[in-house]
């Protein structure tokens, strides 16, 4: 089986090598980029952060921001905040809007900064007492590695990890002219969380989702795919 992952390039080595460990032949091409901003943070005027992004731990750990008071989205953004000592919270379920349901009535009263991209869900900013802070900002790839994937579509199954991708992927679709809806429609399409798979359905594509919203649960359930088309 064929697998496109579109993640930024500094974070998609890891996933590539772990699928192909698992036998899956991985087309690696990033549809978004990653554009550190210059911010000026001083946590100790905070009493909690909220960190919603792998990125946004690394830009943390590389600038040398801690705090005893830490909620992250992800197992991964946590294990990231983990390498400077900094021992992270995370929600049950890995996105913004299980973290305001979950930890609202914890952070009232509370001065909170959420350290994350100029793409972050609004629904955080409805928190009590909240600053946001970008650290990053998120464009598009479109270059011509990725119009070469829209025109010939050589894989099996292709992975949408963020709603940026999505808009990024059928951005440029619509800018080459590419009905690619309906191109899709013999692909095994997977989003890795719940506004990923809005954002596909908005334009008509009904994705698979894996149980827990990370890359280790989109390989179990590729896999289980992979099974059943082999039995």
């Amino acid at each position: 089986m064929k697998v496109a992952i579109l993640r930024p390039e500094h974070v998609a080595d890891e996933t590539v090598e772990m699928f192909r460990k698992q036998g899956f032949d991985v087309i690696s091409i990033p549809f978004i980029k990653i554009v550190p901003r210059d911010f000026k943070f001083d946590p100790t005027n905070y009493d909690v952060l909220i960190v919603t992004s792998r990125t946004s731990a690394r830009i943390m750990v590389e600038r040398g921001i801690k705090h005893e008071n830490v909620i992250a989205i992800g197992k991964k953004t946590a294990e990231e905040l983990k390498k400077a000592g900094i021992v992270a919270k995370i929600p049950t379920r890995f996105d913004s809007t299980t973290l305001y349901e979950e930890f609202k009535d914890e952070l009232k009263g509370k001065r909170a900064a959420v350290l994350r991209s100029n793409r972050g869900d609004p629904i955080l900013l409805n928190l009590p007492n909240v600053e946001e802070i970008i650290l990053y900002d998120i464009e598009f790839e479109w270059g011509e590695k990725q119009k070469k994937l829209l025109k010939d579509l050589d894989f099996d199954a292709i992975v949408f990890s963020s709603r940026m991708t999505v808009k990024s992927f059928f951005g440029l679709a619509d800018y080459l002219g590419i009905n690619i809806v309906n191109r899709l429609k013999d692909k095994i399409v997977i989003a890795i969380g719940p506004p990923t798979r809005e954002e596909l359905r908005k334009i008509g594509i009904e994705a698979l989702m894996p149980e827990e919203w990370t890359f280790d649960s989109i390989l179990k359930l590729l896999k289980s795919i992979k099974t059943e088309e082999m039995s």
